[in-house]
């Protein structure tokens, strides 16, 4: 018996052309959908670049902020008269200074020509010795901020302190890889520091990276210059009798025969001043003095480790302690010198200065 195949609806033979998609119990439109997917998409998108972004810009360890202070700048005509000098350091408050009182940022280019000419030792010790204390707080201070910063670097690499040897070159980092552990800024810093107090060690560093103390500063500036007035100082602007070996300098009117070396010439008060207190810090002549450091910062004790500084040995020393102690200047050990920021003297980059050998070396 022939039968038919029963007719389907009509409704089954269309295709169903309706714009909403199932999800679950609920009906939403394609273009609502493809809207969200795409919204999703570009969220994603944008996590994943800043994520990407951070990780890569984020150094190997958070670095050690780097300070230095800013190089000063002489703010006195060359060679202006004692009377003038005494008028500046009136001015900016360097010529009666309390203990409590914070330092002028006031640096002089040169001590005055007739500066011999005055005939009250005290006007004329008081002049020399609080036109150069700026200078004296700088170097000092500068020295300290930099010591500062090592210590906080060294402090971050994992390893003994006798194991680490900045000096890559010769492979000494497979005994401690002290870069793995710094920022870009913080190797560079070590490898300023290493260049410019010629060690590679980081126990080196620590012994040579520290300051001088003001007292010793000033009386040695004192003895060697005859307060401020020796022909070193008026021609050279030689505040502690540097010497040089090179082809510009100032030949010693007693220089003993056979004898090559001169007097180192400067451009200004400053670059003196750094040049000897660089000394001090890394020739070889001071470890002495540099050993003395680490336990005392009593300038009678450290004054010990300066006879090298002088033929006269003993006598020499003798003479730098009884200056300090004639003179109060261990009164001044506690100054400081007063914020760039605050002092209304701004204090630009000079010129470095040049390096050379032996006890009184110019730098």
């Amino acid at each position: 018996m022939n039968t038919s195949s029963p007719k389907r609806n009509n409704s089954d033979n269309k295709k169903d052309s309706s714009p909403l998609m199932h999800f679950g119990k609920q009906q939403v439109q394609h273009w609502v959908v493809y809207f969200s997917l795409g919204i999703i998409t570009a969220i994603l998108i944008s996590v994943f670049s800043i994520l990407s972004t951070s990780f890569h810009s984020t150094p190997k360890t958070s670095g050690t902020a780097v300070k230095l202070l800013k190089k000063p700048v002489p703010v006195v005509e060359k060679h202006g008269t004692t009377d003038s000098l005494i008028s500046k350091l009136k001015k900016y408050g360097l010529w009666k200074i309390r203990s409590t009182q914070e330092v002028s940022r006031y640096f002089i280019e040169s001590y005055p020509d007739d500066i011999h000419t005055v005939e009250e030792i005290a006007i004329k010790k008081r002049v020399f010795l609080h036109a150069l204390l700026p200078h004296a707080l700088f170097v000092r201070q500068d020295a300290l901020q930099k010591r500062g910063s090592l210590e906080s670097i060294l402090s971050k690499i994992a390893c003994s302190l006798e194991d680490i040897n900045f000096d890559t070159g010769l492979g000494y980092e497979s005994q401690c890889a002290w870069s793995d552990f710094l920022s870009e800024d913080e190797v560079s810093f070590i490898q300023k520091l290493c260049r410019q107090y010629r060690t590679t060690t980081a126990v080196g560093l620590l012994e040579r990276v520290d300051g001088v103390p003001t007292s010793i500063i000033l009386a040695q500036g004192a003895l060697e210059s005859s307060w401020g007035s020796s022909r070193f100082v008026l021609e050279g602007n030689n505040v502690f009798g540097m010497w040089t070996w090179k082809t510009k300098g100032i030949i010693p009117a007693r220089r003993d025969e056979g004898k090559t070396h001169k007097v180192k010439v400067y451009e200004n008060i400053f670059d003196s001043v750094r040049a000897y207190h660089l000394t001090l810090n890394r020739l070889e002549f001071y470890d002495e003095f540099r050993q003395l450091r680490r336990n005392s910062d009593d300038p009678l004790i450290l004054a010990e480790g300066l006879t090298p500084y002088s033929a006269r040995g003993k006598e020499y020393v003798e003479e730098i302690k009884n200056i300090i102690q004639a003179n109060d200047l261990q009164k001044y050990d506690s100054y400081r010198l007063s914020d760039p920021e605050t002092s209304g003297i701004s204090s630009p980059e000079t010129k470095p200065t040049a390096s050379s050998e032996p006890a009184k070396v110019s730098l």
